[in-house]
């Protein structure tokens, strides 16, 4: 399994631009670790008018469906 952090920017249909996305592999990283980066992505995250935070638990290697954990959304 592997663990990571997503924020996605959500946009509207008439947006010309593409949507920011952050994915930051945090399997093997320290809890403490771990809450600095969460804690800096929420900072992040503050920039977009909507956006879904999630943590990602990634179970592709072992040919099984993920599961998602959301944070925040806005």
């Amino acid at each position: 399994m592997r663990i990571y952090l997503e924020l996605m920017e959500i946009l509207g249909e008439a947006a010309a631009e593409e949507p920011d996305f952050i994915r930051i592999d945090v399997t093997e990283w320290s809890p403490d670790d771990v809450d600095a980066a969460i804690n800096l992505l929420l900072d992040q995250a503050q920039a977009y008018e909507h956006f879904t935070f999630q943590k990602h638990y990634c179970y592709h290697e072992e040919g099984e469906p993920c599961h998602a954990e959301v944070i925040m959304q806005k």
